[in-house]
């Protein structure tokens, strides 16, 4: 055998102890891929294989819903409603709003509204109080285009006013509306359910828009 012969045959010893090698560990990575695809359709069984929103307006597709938004921050403005916070929300945001130095007497006796009908437009939220008439502009997506210049004008003179948005932007043609932004509301609320420990029946309604408010405007 000459010198080209035998450096052929070593080269092909090789390659066939290669080609042993890759089959061997293809076999074992296709056997590991089996076991995974096991474990997977294991754990999606037990319900630990998860993906998707967990949070209600998620769930639902309003992650983003000026209306639903609207509601819920009414019922966080209610001290009456099953949320348990009592006056500290609505406190909370006429605080960071107006100033620590404004306080509002009776706000236990707050009444909130949604939707209410002022000449040709409809103001989102409304807090009726003995010494307090709070009117909140809220825009998630949409732009404020004149709507709060044009409120302003028919609003009652003492009316407190508040534009919400993600980016705390400031309203057109109108220093009434005070701006305040979503991650604000999301602070607030934090600090309250902190704060107060008990389980009311509507807490986790509460904890699980908190969530939303995080994931969404943080």
């Amino acid at each position: 055998m000459n010198t080209n012969e035998a450096k052929f045959a070593e080269l092909q010893k090789e390659w066939f102890t290669a080609r042993r090698q890759v089959h061997e560990n293809v076999q074992h990575w296709e056997d590991r891929f089996e076991e995974l695809r096991e474990e997977e359709n294991k754990l999606r069984d037990e319900g630990r294989w998860i993906h998707g929103r967990d949070d209600f307006l998620g769930v639902l597709g309003w992650p983003r819903d000026e209306l639903a938004h609207s509601r819920i921050i009414k019922w966080l403005l209610d001290p009456c409603a099953r949320h348990g916070l009592g006056t500290r929300v609505l406190a909370g945001v006429i605080q960071k709003v107006f100033g620590s130095s404004y306080h509002v007497p009776r706000l236990e006796r707050a009444v909130a509204d949604c939707e209410v009908s002022l000449v040709d437009g409809r103001l989102d939220i409304v807090v009726d109080a003995p010494e307090l008439y709070l009117v909140i502009e809220n825009k998630v997506d949409a732009d404020e285009t004149g709507q709060c210049a044009y409120y302003a004008e028919h609003l009652r003179a003492d009316a407190r006013c508040i534009l919400l948005s993600p980016d705390g932007r400031e309203a057109t043609a109108t220093n009434k509306f005070k701006p305040m932004r979503y991650a604000d509301l999301a602070e607030i609320l934090q600090r309250v359910l902190a704060e107060v420990a008990i389980g009311a029946s509507g807490r986790r309604v509460a904890e699980d828009y908190l969530q939303t408010l995080k994931r969404e405007f943080s």
